[in-house]
């Protein structure tokens, strides 16, 4: 009886802990940590025709417009709701609101996916364009790949893809286990040549490891589709399906 109420205890703990373990990086549904007061991370946005900037950073709020002019303010406080983070301020005689929307957003011009879409009222303009790191779409719980080159994938194989914090990515790439690095420029995604044990499988799924594999050194940019799932594409059109 003592040991079952020792064995209770000791799991209520477990659960404790893990729930106290619980990542705090961008969730749906949760507007963006890293542009609370505050915070140690910068946020980031950006916008095009015209183009603007503005950086959140260290209690500092700063907009860039296209022609120069630049505001740089305390860090107003934050209005929160389920949906957006939003600061208005006014410097230098001119009103200015920031609205950073919970949803995702794609770049106008490179295409790039960023995990919020921006709306900056600027005196009497007003201003569209994404924030945040778009290294967050990719990174957490593991993607199971569910597409190769549109072929599928084999009956009970399994591929994957983790993308870590510092910059490296890995997983199954059907017989073996890889490993590699990602970049993110502002312009696409690019993975490098990946590494890996050396087991032997059956044909089949050697084949799809190596196209596999093959694709993942060629990819130039990535998307989220509208359910969700993370497309990988290379300049020739090839494609990578996973899904949470």
């Amino acid at each position: 009886m003592r040991r079952s109420v020792v064995r209770a205890a000791v799991l209520a703990a477990l659960v404790g802990l893990a729930a106290c373990a619980i990542p705090v990086g961008p969730t749906p549904g949760a507007p963006p940590a890293s542009a609370a007061p505050g915070a140690q991370q910068t946020f980031r946005a950006r916008g095009n025709e015209p183009g603007w900037r503005l950086d959140v950073e260290g209690g500092r709020m700063t907009f860039v417009t296209q022609d120069g002019r630049r505001l740089q303010t305390p860090t107003p406080a934050a209005q929160r709701t389920d949906a957006f983070t939003r600061y208005a301020t006014r410097s230098e005689g001119v009103d200015l609101t920031v609205t950073i929307f919970d949803r995702r957003c794609k770049d106008t011009m490179s295409g790039m996916p960023y995990p919020n879409a921006v709306e900056v009222v600027y005196g009497d303009r007003k201003l569209a364009g994404c924030g945040g790191d778009p290294a967050a779409l990719l990174q957490g719980p593991e993607w199971i790949v569910e597409d190769i080159a549109g072929k599928g994938i084999v009956d009970g194989s399994r591929a994957t893809l983790n993308f870590g914090a510092d910059g490296r990515l890995a997983g199954r790439s059907s017989c073996n286990s890889y490993f590699a690095k990602y970049t993110l420029t502002g312009e696409g995604l690019a993975i490098s040549q990946a590494g890996g044990t050396m087991m032997a499988c059956a044909p089949a799924l050697m084949s799809q490891e190596g196209l596999f594999l093959e694709i993942l050194r060629n990819v130039r940019r990535f998307d989220l589709d509208a359910d969700g799932a993370l497309v990988l594409r290379t300049d020739d059109g090839r494609t990578i399906t996973a899904r949470r």
